[in-house]
């Protein structure tokens, strides 16, 4: 089971990435938090993950967190700084990343390392992140919508085929990475809820996730829940520049990039 766990931390990277949307009357809200919350200039936000992976009688749980600050979005200044750990089988996995004039800057496992990444690509990355960490508006089968106080909860459901083209489509993208040469998804079931606050914003968004994934002859099932909370929602944020001569430059193919 170990060698589908790269393959798992990768998939999720992607889908936490991948931009959020509602259906009919949830549509219009989500769509209109959407638009304001890309618009930010600054951003704070924390990501959690939970999961579960099952082979036949084997079982690891995994576990992570993130906290992400953002600078000067859409603009050549933009600075990025994300730290967070992944707990697994009584192991913690420490990571740190920092983006600054297109150099990407990663310390992982006691290394540390940066190559070259253009704007427009960082800037993409960024933008993804700040639509909330759910599924895309074309793959919800239902949207319920209701008031709490000044917010407003969205509670949608997704169309598991649909899901499952969504998923082939962002792994095929990344099918150069090692450790994900010839693995298949296969979703199951897709839900989730996304608060927007009494300004528009969002603040949280909540997805619950089952998939099967094939390698060969080997097969894994997976259940995942992936929290996404934004702080201090319009309020400018404070990065701590690291000590950048500290990091090596590597070629990113190394990486499979």
């Amino acid at each position: 089971m170990k060698k589908f766990l790269s393959v798992v931390l990768s998939a999720c990277m992607a889908l936490t990435f991948a931009g959020c949307g509602a259906g009919q009357d949830g549509k219009a809200v989500y769509d209109a938090a959407n638009k304001k919350t890309q618009e930010l200039t600054a951003l704070d936000v924390s990501y959690t993950m939970d999961m579960k992976m099952k082979q036949g009688e084997e079982t690891m749980d995994i576990s992570s967190n993130m906290a992400m600050k953002m600078d000067a979005i859409n603009s050549e200044n933009m600075r990025i700084y994300a730290e967070g750990v992944t707990s697994t089988e009584g192991q913690n996995i420490d990571t740190k990343m920092y983006y600054e004039n297109g150099y990407y800057y990663m310390e992982a496992a006691g290394q540390k390392f940066k190559y070259a990444m253009d704007l427009e690509t960082m800037m993409e990355t960024a933008q993804q992140s700040m639509g909330g960490g759910a599924v895309e508006t074309d793959y919800l089968s239902e949207v319920k919508v209701k008031k709490d106080g000044d917010n407003q909860i969205l509670t949608f459901t997704a169309d598991a085929s649909k899901m499952d083209s969504y998923v082939q489509e962002i792994m095929a993208s990344m099918s150069s990475m090692p450790g994900l040469e010839g693995v298949t998804y296969t979703i199951k079931e897709v839900s989730g809820e996304a608060t927007v606050n009494k300004d528009g914003y969002f603040s949280q968004v909540n997805i619950k996730m089952s998939m099967d994934m094939t390698m060969g002859a080997e097969n894994v099932s997976m259940d995942m829940t992936m929290n996404t909370t934004y702080n201090n929602i319009g309020q400018p944020v404070e990065i701590t520049t690291p000590d950048l001569d500290s990091y090596q430059e590597i070629d990113p193919s190394l990486l499979g990039m």
